[in-house]
């Protein structure tokens, strides 16, 4: 079978800045070079490699999500095989009809109608006058916009820009569709109708590249994924394997930069003091902990003096920022009396009900009405496993207890005697 897509040891360089690649100084630094017999050289400094050395290969019908942050390279693979840009080194191969929807109103003319941006990206695209005027209809009812065909696109706003784009990109049926972010200026109801169309051109053998940030709708339309960091391909395979090894990079990489708890300044009287703060399972694995297991969370002090009534404020903190669950001692109508010398105050959470990530916890001691803060800690990070991988968009940050529960309609005798006669 000859594949639809050969992407070989791409790479592909850009120069930053413009002080090297304006005209006047590229025209003076050539005029120079002449002189030397040299080139002009930039220093490795001024280069940004987007991609280096990405290799996939896709056949009919094969649908691929590019996953990764923000400046991945993840558009620049998406430019590289619509031919908007060429590739640095590396061999690209498209075989079939490529239709892309990559930037937000590209492509459209502001000051055209939407009627005669379809016809301009129609021919763009490759259809005859004909061609168009048989799926203009369809393309106008797609993107829902018969009241505005013949308004100018620059008083579109964004969410139509996108409608009209994507009805024109996915009408002419094409061997190969590039998607890129931009559906995500869509409302939810025409994103729900933008994936019926893309799976529909799936089945009927369109082979699809699809690059968001949702892993909910990347795992629900395309079967192979891509993990791309700093221009360089990590892993390559089932959605599924490949969105777990994302989930847990971005994870680590959230760890490292949100580290908010360190920054902090810790407050501290005179009166008392958090000297350690502890989480921890029921497992032999301190530092894993289980959705459906308990998690016990174990708060040392020492108070220099009696303190009387106090509370205890606990925050279970996910690795992006998150505030996922908030304990109050004062809700939950626990009396806590603080004397002079060292203790533990233990909160258990049973079961832990997180989604998988990870996680740490701050505690503040209070006094009795929260008015003042003796002290506040935080612990260390700690892991969460569970049925779920990751978490997504769409996904809670806690799994409830919860019953399952069908009450299937009773048959009538009628209904029975029909079962029977089909049986026999």
């Amino acid at each position: 079978m000859t594949a639809t897509i050969q992407f070989k040891q791409v790479s592909k360089k850009y120069h930053l800045g413009m002080t090297r690649t304006s005209l006047p100084v590229l025209i003076s630094g050539w005029a120079k070079s002449a002189f030397r017999k040299t080139r002009p050289e930039l220093s490795s400094g001024d280069v940004h490699w987007a991609l280096r050395d990405v290799s996939f290969e896709l056949n009919k019908g094969d649908a691929l999500a590019l996953v990764g942050a923000n400046g991945a390279g993840k558009t620049t693979t998406l430019k590289l095989l619509a031919k908007i840009t060429k590739p640095t080194a590396g061999e690209i191969n498209v075989n079939g009809t490529l239709s892309s929807l990559i930037e937000l109103g590209a492509g459209f003319h502001p000051d055209l109608s939407g009627r005669e941006n379809i016809f301009l990206n129609g021919a763009i695209l490759g259809l005859k006058k004909p061609e168009i005027q048989r799926r203009f209809d369809s393309i106008v009812s797609f993107a829902e916009l018969e009241k505005f065909i013949d308004t100018p696109v620059k008083r579109y706003s964004s969410g139509m820009a996108v409608r009209l784009g994507f009805a024109v990109a996915a009408s002419i049926d094409p061997d190969i569709l590039l998607v890129d972010e931009v559906l995500a200026v869509g409302d939810s109801a025409f994103r729900l109708k933008c994936m019926a169309r893309i799976q529909e051109l799936i089945n009927n053998g369109t082979t699809l590249i699809f690059v968001s940030h949702n892993m909910g709708l990347v795992k629900a339309v395309c079967g192979l994924a891509l993990y791309i960091e700093n221009g360089q391909a990590i892993h390559f395979g089932g959605t599924s394997d490949v969105v777990e090894t994302y989930n847990r990079a971005l994870n680590e990489r959230r760890m490292s930069q949100f580290n908010g708890r360190e920054g902090q300044t810790k407050i501290q009287s005179a009166t008392a003091e958090i000297t350690r703060l502890e989480v921890s399972g029921d497992n032999s694995d301190a530092n894993v902990l289980m959705t459906s297991r308990p998690a016990k969370i174990r708060l040392y002090y020492r108070a220099y003096q009696d303190l009387g009534e106090v509370a205890v404020v606990l925050r279970v903190i996910r690795s992006d920022g998150t505030a996922c669950a908030t304990r109050y001692s004062r809700i939950d109508q626990v009396s806590l009396i603080m004397e002079k010398g060292e203790g533990e105050i233990s909160a258990t959470l049973d079961p832990l009900q997180l989604f998988p990530g990870n996680y740490y916890v701050v505690a503040t001691l209070k006094n009795k009405n929260e008015s003042l803060t003796h002290d506040m800690a935080y612990s260390d990070w700690f892991q969460v496993e569970g049925e779920m991988t990751g978490y997504e968009d769409l996904d809670a940050v806690y799994e409830p207890n919860r019953a399952w529960n069908h009450q299937a309609p009773a048959l009538t005798n009628q209904d029975l005697l029909a079962e029977a006669k089909r049986q026999s």
